[in-house]
């Protein structure tokens, strides 16, 4: 019985941490890859010693697509931040976010990652599962500051990322919403 319980255990345990993400909170956050810009393209396309917000999303994600008014509204507030940038990337083609992008207002700038590199590099778990939507601050040092789903971020969150502070599991604010489809 004793050896059936520590098998039991062991299994449970290990099923924990092998579907943990991959990337980490002080991490240094991989480049990200951008294989076409599909919306909101910007002069300088350049990344580096900016602060981004990255928001993993898909066509076929409703509550990806529930939030992007919400994101638009913390863009707006937070315009004046010429270092802040707002990245929303999919892994889909042009051609099929194209019906999507006439429907959807997105004011980030819009980007896809055909190879799924950026998918694998910060959404991906251990495992290989992709949940979406996802969110993931890095700073301007190229440091994964946050990582997280949408309807979580608020001003708090996003002032103590610019500020260079810690941000605490209570400075979250989550709100009602379905279970985020998952796929490999």
């Amino acid at each position: 019985m004793k050896n059936i319980l520590l098998i039991l255990l062991v299994l449970i345990v290990s099923q924990h941490t092998f579907s943990q993400n991959k990337l980490k909170v002080g991490e240094k956050a991989p480049k990200v890859n951008i294989t076409d810009y599909l919306q909101n393209t910007p002069n300088d396309k350049s990344l580096e010693n900016k602060y981004i917000l990255l928001e993993f999303w898909a066509t076929w994600c409703q509550t990806c697509l529930e939030e992007v008014p919400n994101l638009n509204k913390t863009q707006e507030r937070f315009k004046d931040r010429k270092d802040l940038v707002f990245v929303s990337i999919t892994d889909e083609s042009p051609e099929k976010t194209k019906k999507t992008l006439e429907r959807v207002k997105f004011n980030s700038i819009v980007v896809s990652d055909q190879t799924r590199k950026a998918f694998n590099d910060f959404v991906a778990d251990n495992k290989g599962e992709i949940v979406l939507p996802k969110t993931v601050l890095i700073d301007n040092k190229g440091i994964v500051r946050w990582i997280g789903k949408p309807y979580t971020i608020n001003d708090v969150v996003i002032n103590k990322f610019l500020e260079g502070k810690e941000i605490l599991e209570s400075d979250n604010s989550v709100s009602e919403r379905p279970e985020e489809p998952t796929f490999k």
